[in-house]
């Protein structure tokens, strides 16, 4: 089987020749490769290591660029961020200014700019795609309103809202996800039958379950989740969710919602059990991740991860298929390489 055709059986819960792999890491693990492998062709890094995956891409902003008081620039909505250094070598970049952080009425947002959707090269997405296409299942789009909600507002003041101003936050995400939809149609007409999949996503989890009740969730966030899906199967497109921690109390709400693949399947996080996701969903959801990055990836040995490869695929992939093999979130900086090449190493081994 190609890559394309690997990655897509899975998907679809059809028979694969070995489950597929995929990968997310941080820049600076990508130069550790480039320099391992000898080049900088990142196909040929993933050809090396058995890397089937999903690629995605994106549509450039047209906006005029603008530049932030600490001379970054400034992104959707006015947030900006700041880059910070990491003991590791590496860096990740935090965001600073929240635009709606002092907001608390909704009639502040009337004089708000929530700028155009329509500002973005959606060719040059479609170009990217149909470039990659032979190879890949190629991904397009990112629809999370709860992330949208602390892009503008910072998250401790996003969940503050949620609970003492229901209808400021309302307001907010009419205006959000008027955006997205619009953005997203946009995108998914320029690129009509090259891309395969699109994100329907957000962060409802932690360590210890989720940061907010289901009920919660599902007053405020899913009308809007189902407004996005929606949009994806007109155009015929897997939808993808990641959703880190433990949020195994609403899965049944994303599969019913029409939710394909699930990632990252944090399983040392509360309830995450892999057999029992498996066994009560495993029919419907494509699992996509659980190789732990917190712990084993950035600590443990080589047989360590190669012993945590073997599992995952015992259990998320019991039935021979429905699960891709990938760390759970980017394998970070400081990560031994050895513990990259073994991962993959066994999945593919494994297989």
């Amino acid at each position: 089987m190609t890559p394309r055709e690997r990655m897509l059986a899975a998907i679809r819960h059809q028979p694969v020749d070995r489950l597929p792999c995929d990968i997310w890491a941080t820049p600076e693990v990508w130069r550790m490769l480039q320099e391992h492998f000898g080049t900088d062709d990142d196909t040929a890094i993933r050809d090396a290591l058995g890397i089937d995956g999903i690629v995605a891409v994106g549509a450039p902003s047209t906006r005029e660029r603008r530049e932030s008081p600490l001379g970054t620039p400034v992104g959707l909505w006015g947030a900006y961020g700041k880059e910070v250094k990491l003991p590791t070598g590496g860096a990740y970049w935090e965001q600073v200014h929240y635009p709606l952080k002092e907001v608390t009425e909704v009639s502040q947002l009337d004089d708000f700019d929530w700028e155009d959707p329509s500002e973005y090269d959606f060719a040059a997405a479609a170009r990217a795609a149909e470039e990659k296409r032979e190879r890949y299942v190629v991904e397009a789009g990112y629809i999370a309103p709860f992330v949208d909600l602390w892009t503008l507002f910072g998250q401790e003041r996003a969940l503050l809202n949620l609970a003492l101003r229901p209808e400021l936050i309302e307001a907010v995400l009419e205006r959000t996800m008027n955006y997205r939809l619009r953005q997203h149609r946009l995108l998914f007409e320029a690129c009509r039958g090259l891309i395969d999949l699109t994100q329907v996503t957000d962060d409802f989890g932690c360590q210890n379950g989720l940061v907010m009740s289901r009920q919660t969730i599902r007053t405020i966030f899913w009308p809007h989740y189902r407004e996005a899906i929606r949009l994806a199967k007109e155009f015929g497109l897997i939808v993808f969710h990641h959703d880190d921690g433990g949020i195994f109390e609403i899965i049944g709400d994303l599969v019913e919602m029409g939710v394909e693949v699930l990632n990252p399947i944090q399983w040392r996080c509360a309830g995450m059990d892999r057999a029992r996701m498996k066994a009560e969903y495993g029919d419907r959801l494509c699992f996509h991740g659980a190789v732990d990055t917190q712990s084993v990836m950035a600590f443990g040995r080589p047989e360590d991860v190669r012993r945590e490869v073997r599992e995952n695929m015992r259990l998320l992939g019991s039935d021979g298929t429905g699960y891709i093999v990938a760390p759970c979130h980017n394998i970070q900086s400081g990560t031994p390489l050895e513990n990259v090449l073994a991962m993959y190493e066994e999945a593919v081994g494994s297989g």
